[in-house]
């Protein structure tokens, strides 16, 4: 912060604490007791409290105020979020990695080829779907911010690794960016997730690789049915990190647009596309994150759409797509009813984030140890 800015900030703080010292006095100013309550007791009191509580939430009014400030005056936010240009916000996970080095990219990159490898020696193949950054797609939109270096060559990184070890990943960011290049949006301004047209176009290049690929499944037996909703106001995940509501909504960036899409079985409205393996025989599983998990973005049914095939989507919110991933090769599900093939949906910044849960590290320790005895095995046979 420059010698100025940090004199404004002064300035502003000293005008904060004036402004809400006198706010404070107003919820006093026409109060009007309850008959009968006591003062002895503390009755008059709490009734007093909860009144000045009521009229005047000093903490939120505070935290609006100050987020309003920092957003107008410094383009900046809470801890999390990356503040671009014409309000487009990212999360910062997309700019800044959690190591410099390279050392999380590559034990994530190997986490990726241990479960492939798992998968591989059940006989399920194994699609890993790399979703690109919000910040690559509109790169422009950053203003001078960009992405350390780590960041930005992890989409490439990735790729490159899967392509190496054999592993299927279609290259689907040149229709995302192509879309982008078009005006038609692919991202949602004040969210980390794609649009339902993103997601919907993301979809359609993921099955025409599946269904290519693996010609040998049964692909277009089933016909799904998009359905368009009318455009609503969706407040962004990142605007979590701009807390100007309710006070100051006006300054903070205003809300997207958003015109929810849902997909059903044709000529079933009550089709459950998510029930468990109905047909073992043709289970197509879907593991991922909050861009698969969450019905807003219909990723799942825009999936089922274009393979023309039903799957069991088993993605979830809030843990990355490792977790989820090791959850579902940990369950019953996977060890009773095996898929034919397994789906992975794996935004590209996770890749540079470490792995935290005990669970799955407990998985990976396992699995490097059953690799280390099966090459030992190996080399007492073969001497």
């Amino acid at each position: 912060m420059t010698k100025t800015s940090a004199r404004i900030t002064a300035f502003l703080f000293i005008a904060l604490v004036l402004v809400l010292g006198a706010l404070s006095l107003r919820p006093l100013f026409g109060y009007k007791a309850k008959t009968g309550l006591s003062p002895v007791n503390g009755e008059l009191a709490r009734h007093l409290e909860s009144h000045y509580d009521e009229q005047f939430p000093a903490k939120d009014l505070g935290t609006n105020l100050w987020a309003a400030i920092n957003y107008t005056l410094f383009d900046e936010g809470r801890q999390g979020v990356v503040v671009g240009q014409d309000e487009w916000l990212f999360t910062d996970e997309e700019i800044y990695p959690a190591s410099r080095d390279g050392e999380v990219v590559n034990r994530n990159l190997h986490r990726v080829q241990q479960i492939a490898d798992h998968l591989l020696a059940e006989g399920i193949p194994l699609v890993v779907l790399v979703v690109p950054a919000k910040a690559r797609i509109y790169s422009e939109k950053l203003g001078s911010t960009r992405p350390e270096p780590v960041m930005a060559s992890l989409y490439e990184a990735f790729q490159q690794s899967l392509a190496q070890a054999g592993i299927p990943a279609p290259e689907l960011k040149p229709a995302l960016e192509q879309a982008q290049r078009h005006g038609e949006p692919v991202f949602l301004r004040t969210d980390t997730h794609w649009t339902p047209a993103g997601a919907n176009l993301f979809a359609k290049g993921a099955a025409e690789y599946i269904r290519a690929r693996f010609n040998g499944l049964s692909w277009g037996e089933k016909t799904f049915v998009t359905s368009l909703g009318q455009p609503v106001e969706h407040r962004g995940d990142l605007l979590n990190y701009i807390p100007v509501d309710p006070a100051f909504s006006e300054y903070g960036p205003a809300p997207d647009q958003l015109i929810p899409r849902t997909t059903r079985a044709d000529g079933d409205d009550q089709a459950d596309a998510d029930a468990l393996f109905g047909d073992d025989s043709t289970s197509t599983v879907l593991v991922g994150t909050s861009y698969s998990a969450n019905e807003l973005w219909d990723f799942p049914g825009a999936l089922r759409k274009h393979l023309g095939r039903d799957l069991i989507n088993v993605a979830e919110e809030g843990d990355g797509p490792i977790v989820p991933m090791v959850s579902y090769l940990n369950s019953s599900d996977f060890r009773d009813q095996p898929p034919q093939l397994v789906i992975w949906e794996f935004p590209e910044r996770y890749l540079a984030q470490p792995l935290e849960s005990g669970q799955a590290l407990a998985w990976f320790r396992q699995a490097d140890n059953m690799l280390t005895a099966q090459a030992d095995s190996h080399s007492e046979t073969n001497p």
